[in-house]
């Protein structure tokens, strides 16, 4: 019968437990050209266990051929390679105990603002808006989401089945928001202007006046005088005059 290969996968993860050295003569890679030797021969019975398997140079393999190490050097190596896969192990261990502690913690986090949100509403999450909440916790943080939450509620839930959906549904966007007036302080001020010129023109270049309102809009002087051309301005051109005639740019 032919005798099988070793896989790359086996293969590579001898190279790393061997740090990809020679364990004959101490050469490394890309030095030499290493291989995956048997410590006990196939021919007298060795097999492919990660245990009986050692990395070794071209040159080192085949000038062994079928040699056994020593007696004490294959103990010595067998104790090696056990010490290493106990540690992995314990590692292994800790990981997965890190991983449960963390999944409770989330847990316990939504289980905060689903009791916040019950008790205002009378409603629990369902399965797919525990995964929402828990990945705007991911993202936003704990406290920034349950504070959005109790804004949420306090802005949309009126008692009616149809706010709570609309209550849930805003507090992923409260806290999207907040973040981006954290970056841009006059976010929520230029943002009230473009709703002045939306509610008095109907039509206008959304992409030209929010590019205008983020140069302008720097302080709370050019709030109030933006803000002023946009209350006295009878339509979109004359408003558009004015700002290019009062800052003296083309936008």
């Amino acid at each position: 019968m032919a005798r099988q290969s070793i896989s790359k996968k086996l293969r590579f993860e001898v190279f790393k437990r061997d740090s990809f050295t020679c364990q004959y003569c101490g050469r490394m890679a890309p030095d030499v050209i290493l291989e995956i030797d048997h410590i006990s021969p196939v021919k007298d019975g060795g097999n492919d266990n990660i245990l009986n398997l050692i990395t070794s140079c071209f040159d080192c393999n085949r000038g062994k051929g079928a040699r056994k190490l020593s007696d004490n050097q294959t103990l010595k190596k067998q104790q090696e390679q056990l010490k290493l896969i106990n540690e992995k192990r314990e590692q292994l261990k800790l990981l997965v105990q890190w991983k449960e502690e963390l999944d409770a913690f989330e847990n316990e986090q939504l289980e905060i603002i689903e009791d916040l949100f019950s008790e205002s509403t009378g409603h629990h999450f369902s399965e797919h808006g525990k995964i929402r909440i828990k990945n705007t916790i991911k993202r936003y943080g704990f406290e920034e989401t349950l504070e959005c939450t109790k804004i949420s509620i306090a802005q949309y839930y009126n008692g009616s089945n149809e706010s709570i959906e609309k209550t849930f549904d805003f507090i992923n966007r409260i806290c999207a928001t907040r973040q981006k007036q954290e970056l841009n302080p006059w976010l929520y001020k230029t943002k009230y202007i473009e709703g002045i010129i939306r509610n008095r023109f109907g039509i206008f270049n959304h992409k030209r006046l929010k590019h205008a309102l983020e140069e302008l809009v720097v302080s709370e002087d050019d709030y109030e005088d933006v803000k002023n051309i946009a209350c006295d301005a009878r339509n979109w051109t004359e408003f558009w005059t004015w700002i290019n005639e009062t800052y003296g740019t083309e936008y």
